[in-house]
C-alpha cells in the first residue's frame, strides 16, 4: 500500500478508507467490507461519483434521471 485517506464517519456509518495499492488498484473500505477497483475502472467510477455528488448539489431530479437513462 502506497497511500491511504480516511474520510470521517457520517451519522451511523463508520470511517471510509481509500487506499492506493501497488497493483494499480484502489481499495475502498468500511469496516470489514472492501471493494478493490482496477486502474481501468477508475475513470468510470469517478465519473459516476461526480454525477452522484452533483445530484446532491443541484436539482437532483434532473441528474438522477440522466444517470438512470444510461
Amino acid at each position: 500500500m502506497c497511500a491511504s485517506w480516511h474520510i470521517p464517519a457520517e451519522g451511523r456509518r463508520g470511517d471510509l478508507v481509500v487506499r492506493l495499492l501497488v497493483r494499480d488498484e484502489v481499495s475502498i473500505g468500511r469496516g470489514d467490507v472492501e471493494i478493490v477497483v482496477s486502474r481501468k475502472q477508475l475513470t468510470t467510477l469517478s465519473d459516476k461519483l461526480y454525477f452522484l455528488d452533483q445530484a446532491f448539489q443541484a436539482d437532483a431530479r434532473d441528474v438522477v434521471e440522466a444517470l438512470c437513462a444510461d
